[in-house]
């Protein structure tokens, strides 16, 4: 209550820094996961109803729709695709946390091609606690340079 006798909505919660490590892992298992093909492992990072977000373009429904994604890009680009992440930075929320950070996309497009950027822009990921440890119920990633992935044509 504040002097006023107002109630005041609930502050973030706090984050160990436990806590912090461990939601600070997800884009970069996420990463791991998807560039090695290991996308059975996507149960470490994602909620069951994750919904990655495309802003303008389209969204992923589900853990299923996530690994199927991963799947589709590991076929359009040979194999040759890689994240990386930058610049985070974690945010405490009321529900969990919100983790802002970059993304570069880089594919390799030809035998001699040691790879180029393709794809760039801004993630923000909704965490929240699970019986499981922390894991993304929500991505928005918003894209330097929209572009539709073919399997949201």
């Amino acid at each position: 209550m504040t002097a006023t006798g107002s109630a005041r909505s609930a502050p973030p919660t706090e984050l160990s820094a436990a806590d912090r490590l461990e939601i600070a892992e997800l884009p970069a298992k996420f990463c791991h996961f998807s560039d090695y093909a290991e996308y059975e492992r996507f149960s470490e990072v994602f909620t069951d109803d994750v919904v990655t977000e495309l802003v303008g373009v389209g969204e992923y429904n589900g853990l299923a729709a996530q690994i199927l994604h991963a799947r589709d890009t590991e076929i359009w680009t040979a194999g040759h695709a890689w994240h990386v992440v930058t610049n985070m930075w974690i945010r405490p929320t009321p529900e969990g946390a919100a983790v802002h950070y970059y993304m570069l996309g880089m594919i390799r497009t030809g035998a001699e091609d040691s790879g180029r950027v393709n794809t760039t822009g801004r993630f923000v990921d909704h965490v929240v606690r699970t019986p499981g440890g922390w894991r993304i119920r929500r991505r928005e990633f918003t894209m330097d340079r929209p572009a539709t992935p073919p399997d949201l044509a």
